[in-house]
């Protein structure tokens, strides 16, 4: 099994308010969308 994570500069890798609903939290997306702009993910 390979997986992927991003994680922040301070450590996080979710948002808060996590729950089973929401897995990265409030605004966990805007934690990861840094690598979308990488020519390695394109």
């Amino acid at each position: 099994m390979r997986l992927t994570i991003a994680m922040s500069l301070d450590g996080f890798v979710a948002g808060p308010n996590q729950s089973e609903e929401n897995l990265l939290g409030e605004g966990g997306m805007q934690l990861h969308e840094w690598v979308f702009e990488l020519a390695a993910w394109r």
